[in-house]
């Protein structure tokens, strides 16, 4: 049985002011872009690529004191918490970029045990209990 395909785009709204809109629709009308969304993209994505060094100066940085990183789709599953609680590991300090997941059958009380921070720069889907506890 195929699994469903999770969802990895967020909705976000922006406020513009009309001059700039209008030149994005003028680029749009005359086919530069496909649509007002393909050109806010490509600007986001150009953005990103212009800053790209800085991202990874700022991550490395955090890297250097100690956390864990994931950049993508990340989480944790209940096997690899009870894992770091049985063999008395030290406490995660975790960042993740991108979609952060925790599946329902991770408690609270099981990611305290394991988890001492938690940094989401993105999009975090857990229960609104760890989201409060961890400031997500």
């Amino acid at each position: 049985m195929k699994e469903p395909k999770m969802d990895t785009t967020e909705k976000i709204t922006i406020n513009i002011n009309t001059v700039d809109l209008g030149y994005i629709d003028l680029l749009a009308s005359e086919g530069y872009y496909a649509t007002r969304t393909e050109f806010i993209k490509s600007a986001i994505k150009n953005q990103i690529d212009k800053h790209e060094s800085d991202t990874k100066q700022l991550l490395e940085k955090r890297k250097s004191k100690g956390y864990q990183f994931s950049i993508g789709v990340g989480g944790f599953s209940k096997s690899e918490l009870e894992k770091n609680l049985k063999n008395n590991d030290k406490k995660l300090n975790c960042v993740f970029v991108g979609l952060f997941v925790l599946p329902k059958d991770i408690t609270l009380e099981l990611l305290e045990q394991t988890v001492e921070s938690i940094k989401v720069y993105g999009v975090c889907r857990c229960s609104q209990e760890i989201k409060d506890r961890y400031n997500l």
